[in-house]
């Protein structure tokens, strides 16, 4: 396909743009912003810029942002990042339970696939009781293990790991003082979550509350609701703990 080179010059200015800055905003950028309203070419040569570097672009309201697709080996985290990035004595079973924990604040803010978020934001202790709640109910499921394999989706391995942790953890230097992150009981293990979603600039925390960020807000709009497997895990576990779950399952 051969693109007009002014249309083409628009689309990489603006992805070499938010590659830079993690953003391109219309208030920033009104002409790239007009053009991409405007012509069609753009809009596909910005499309097929992002696909070849295996990135999804993801548009929110009057901002652009890109997320690394799957198994992008570039501009994603590895595994092997992303517990790192989590905490000393993070490993798999962990790192699937912060998943998990991810999945559940997101269904939170969002309700029946909507593009736009339900809440403003959710507070640490309710995201901890609806974890719970979750974990109880998938424990309870006849086949975990079939379940699991369906969905891709370790949840036997997740609910083994949060099961058996305590609702807190006290410092050893302080045994007056809670333990807020690591791996050592459910509540250090959701808030090394958030924090890492912070650091990653997909949620901001304040006064023990949630809030999720623009950026966040548009991977949501662009990809997490279209990816087929992510799709059916949050389906998943926005059903867990609802009447007739499991008689369902």
């Amino acid at each position: 396909m051969k693109f007009d080179e002014e249309n083409l010059g628009v689309a990489l200015e603006i992805f070499s743009s938010i590659l830079k800055n993690g953003s391109v905003t219309r208030t920033d950028h009104p002409r790239e912003f007009l053009r991409y309203d405007q012509e069609v070419e753009v809009r596909e040569a910005l499309e097929i810029c992002a696909r070849k570097q295996g990135l999804v672009l993801c548009r929110y309201h009057d901002a652009f942002y890109l997320s690394p697709g799957i198994n992008n080996p570039v501009f994603g985290l590895s595994n092997t990042e992303i517990k790192q990035a989590l905490g000393i004595g993070f490993n798999n079973p962990e790192m699937y339970t912060a998943f998990f924990i991810m999945h559940v604040l997101i269904a939170e803010f969002y309700r029946d696939s909507t593009r736009e978020p339900y809440l403003e934001k959710v507070y640490t202790n309710r995201l901890l009781e609806v974890v719970e709640t979750k974990m109880k109910a998938m424990e309870g499921l006849k086949d975990l293990e079939k379940t699991s394999e369906g969905h891709q989706f370790n949840f036997k391995v997740i609910a083994e790991t949060w099961n058996k942790l305590p609702p807190v953890e006290f410092r050893p230097d302080d045994p007056d003082e809670i333990k807020q992150r690591g791996i050592g009981s459910k509540n250090a293990l959701v808030n090394s979550t958030i924090a890492f979603m912070e650091k990653n600039q997909l949620v901001r925390e304040n006064d023990g509350a949630v809030y999720l960020t623009p950026r966040c807000k548009a991977i949501i709009a662009g990809t997490y609701s279209t990816e087929e497997v992510q799709a059916n895990v949050r389906a998943f576990i926005e059903g867990l703990g609802e009447a007739g779950e499991e008689d369902d399952a």
